[in-house]
């Protein structure tokens, strides 16, 4: 199964550290409030960024990049202290570091949070919930992380490719419409297929298992792929809003659906012939439809 996260090496500096931490708050908060707060030598109160979310709350965050030193009790303690001469008073306080998830170090700050002794709240983003938020931002992703998206976007391709072809390799698009059993089953199998090109997960529509995972598309850094699946996603929505009125005359006229069989037909065969082109490319398996159309 194909990982859906991709997992960043921490920047190599303060600096880079500091300005990914500005790019993930523009993410979270009111972008155009979002400063880097001072510079190193400059007195900051325990802030390296500061920023305002929609509920006009203060935020202040102050990076540890801790390569060559752990983070420790007496840092968070130290940090907290400086960070309550801040200007305007903060709402939360974020130390942000490129350590790993430390329980002891989450259990201090609980105990903290639960004593009230401080007017803000307090929380810490590990590496690992910065790698997080870098995954769920695209923007974040180009920003910081642009060259290794690419790399890694490189070989994903054919894995998301592949990911396409089980969902359409499937009796709702390779019969023919005469054989629909079910009229449900067809749009359950659109609905499905949709959410795939969005997510990335395939989901079995009897058994509700998941049957493929990869990466959204938008995470992968190749933008001839991403014009490739936005033409599949518009061809898809086109042949499920069709169906949609398609089945409100079968409910005034039956057997309109029947009549219709050709028109889908058709238009399945035109969407399946454009993911063949692309699979060939990768030198995957095609997809064999089980009807002719003249």
């Amino acid at each position: 199964m194909n990982q859906v996260q991709i997992f960043m090496p921490p920047p190599a500096n303060w600096q880079d550290f500091q300005t990914l931490i500005a790019d993930v708050a523009k993410s979270k908060y009111i972008e155009d409030s979002v400063q880097e707060y001072g510079r190193q030598g400059q007195s900051q109160n325990g802030v390296d960024v500061y920023a305002v979310d929609t509920l006009e709350k203060h935020i202040g965050i102050q990076c540890k990049e801790t390569k060559s030193s752990r983070l420790k009790i007496k840092n968070i303690n130290d940090e907290i202290n400086k960070a309550k001469n801040f200007k305007p008073a903060l709402d939360l306080f974020i130390i942000a570091t490129t350590a790993r998830i430390d329980a002891g170090l989450q259990s201090h700050v609980n105990q903290i949070n639960s004593t009230n002794t401080i007017k803000f709240k307090v929380q810490l983003w590990f590496w690992d919930d910065i790698n997080q938020f870098i995954n769920r931002s695209h923007a974040v992703m180009s920003s910081s992380y642009k060259a290794f998206q690419e790399f890694f976007g490189a070989s994903e391709v054919k894995n998301h490719l592949g990911a396409i072809r089980l969902s359409f390799d499937r009796n709702a698009f390779t019969d023919d419409f005469m054989l629909e059993r079910n009229y449900q089953d067809f749009e359950q199998a659109l609905v499905a297929t949709k959410a795939m090109l969005k997510t990335g997960f395939l989901y079995d529509s009897w058994s509700k298992n998941l049957v493929a995972q990869t990466i959204p598309s938008s995470m992968i850094g190749d933008e001839q792929y991403q014009k490739f699946v936005c033409k599949i996603e518009a061809s898809l929505e086109a042949i499920y809003q069709s169906f949609l009125r398609d089945v409100k005359k079968e409910a005034k006229s039956p057997g309109h659906l029947v009549e219709r069989a050709g028109h889908y037909n058709i238009e399945r065969r035109k969407l399946i012939t454009v993911i063949n082109a692309k699979l060939q490319e990768f030198n995957l398996s095609k997809i064999n439809t089980q009807y002719l159309i003249s």
